[in-house]
């Protein structure tokens, strides 16, 4: 098993916001809102609902999210300013302002009370942390008894040559600098023990993740 070797926690300047939103993640965003909706029972998902998105970049995510669905609204937060300045962007263009906010917060203190909301999602911010247990923690933390735990993110390979395979696989059409960005994602990644140890250590379920891809581990967990 390789090492996990850490990358930058924010990005945070034009230039990879940019080269950020212009990759496509068209196919893998649609794929992760519509796993999370088949997850989310209807008790959860209404007009009402609160849904918490972490790590929202350019907000595509809740973009896709309000594509899919006309239920629930969405607080996108996100630590580079230049991601929410693009994200902002793209919600305006979509029409979206009325469905979802934007600010500027570290995942790992969030400033919401505890128990406050219906759902938290995450796609693809748990590689950029350090300590992902203490972001996990305060998923649980705002998250209301009973609502749902949704988080998907890539999976470090066993090997330096199956990491590069999938670099080769996914990102062939891409930019030398969005293929080294995804090569140092999947460094940073953790394995799914790895989950399997903070899920234990959050007393939530452990077969609540699942490998889901050749390259993603999701966490889809009703709280106890």
């Amino acid at each position: 098993m390789i090492p996990r070797r850490l990358e930058p926690e924010v990005m945070d300047t034009q230039h990879e916001a940019r080269e950020y939103d212009e990759m496509d993640h068209s196919g893998v965003n649609e794929l992760f809102v519509s796993d999370f909706l088949s997850a989310c029972p209807q008790s959860i998902l209404n007009d009402s609902s609160d849904i918490l998105d972490l790590g929202t970049g350019t907000a595509l995510i809740p973009i896709e999210f309000c594509r899919q669905s006309k239920q629930g609204n969405i607080t996108a937060i996100d630590l580079a300013d230049e991601m929410l300045k693009l994200a902002k962007a793209n919600i305006e263009r979509a029409d979206l302002s009325a469905r979802v906010r934007l600010i500027k917060c570290d995942a790992k203190q969030l400033p919401f009370e505890n128990d406050c909301f219906s759902v938290v999602i995450s796609n693809s911010i748990i590689h950029h942390i350090p300590e992902p247990l203490v972001a996990m923690r305060d998923m649980v933390r705002v998250l209301k008894l009973g609502g749902l735990l949704f988080v998907r993110d890539l999976m470090r390979p066993d090997s330096v040559d199956q990491l590069e395979a999938l670099v080769d696989q996914h990102t062939s059409n891409e930019t030398d600098y969005s293929r080294q960005l995804f090569r140092q994602s999947l460094h940073a990644a953790l394995t799914v023990s790895e989950v399997v140890e903070m899920l234990e250590g959050l007393h939530l379920p452990r077969e609540a993740v699942v490998a889901t891809s050749d390259r993603h581990w999701t966490v889809s967990t009703l709280l106890p």
